[in-house]
């Protein structure tokens, strides 16, 4: 069932791509073999107090969030796409996963 909260954020709209990892930043199911997340763990690391950031780039947007279990979950949205949906679809699967952690 964790897969499968992960495998639902992905939209095609907002959201392209999906992933969570591990407490220690390996990566536990991704919905793209080339959406590559584990960097923007060290960012998050530096804003520690912060439970979500929001990196965005040229081609696309990354958006992680920390769970209390130490998981993230990290989608990636185009350009142009909206946030504010794709944030409210992130915070309720890290609402949703944890029980299948």
């Amino acid at each position: 069932m964790g897969i499968r909260i992960i495998a639902d954020l992905v939209d095609e709209e907002c959201i392209i791509s999906a992933a969570l990892l591990d407490p220690e930043g390996f990566t536990v199911e991704r919905t793209s073999n080339e959406f590559k997340p584990k960097v923007i763990i060290e960012l998050l690391d530096l804003q520690s107090d912060d439970k979500m950031i929001t990196v965005v780039g040229e081609h696309s947007t990354v958006i992680c969030s920390r769970i209390d279990t130490g998981h993230c979950i990290v989608i990636q949205c185009p350009n142009g796409s909206n946030l504010g949906k794709a944030r409210q679809r992130l915070s309720a699967a890290c609402s949703a996963i944890p029980p299948f952690l």
